[in-house]
């Protein structure tokens, strides 16, 4: 399922996978969400709800990567290495998706602003 996420200086797209967290997401869509940046590697941003359906968690991230931190019903888009490995304290996060272009938008964007994201 492609999404459009427009921002402040520009537009990134993605790729939510097939799978229940993933069409819970999308069956919240549009969003606009308020954003920040996180440890200059990732800016997370909290959703409305938590999101239904998940099962499975992952405890390391790769740049590009869409996640979801359960604890706080956060989207996550990860734009940076980190020197700890990519790796994500318990309980883990959950893939969403994956950035397919304009994540120096994402990177760019600041300490706190706007993020819309949209079907495509």
């Amino acid at each position: 399922m492609k999404v459009r996420i427009t921002l402040p200086a520009g537009e990134a797209t993605g790729e939510i996978e097939d799978t229940a967290p993933g069409r819970d997401l999308i069956s919240l869509l549009p969003l606009t969400l308020d954003m920040y940046d996180l440890f200059a590697r990732e800016k997370p941003g909290l959703l409305p709800r938590e999101l239904d359906g998940v099962t499975e968690t992952m405890l390391t991230y790769t740049v590009g990567q869409i996640p979801y931190w359960q604890p706080s019903h956060d989207i996550v888009f990860c734009f940076a290495d980190d020197e700890n490995n990519n790796e994500i304290p318990e309980p883990g996060i959950v893939h969403l998706g994956t950035i397919t272009s304009g994540l120096e938008h994402i990177a760019s964007a600041g300490d706190s602003f706007k993020l819309t994201i949209e079907r495509a």
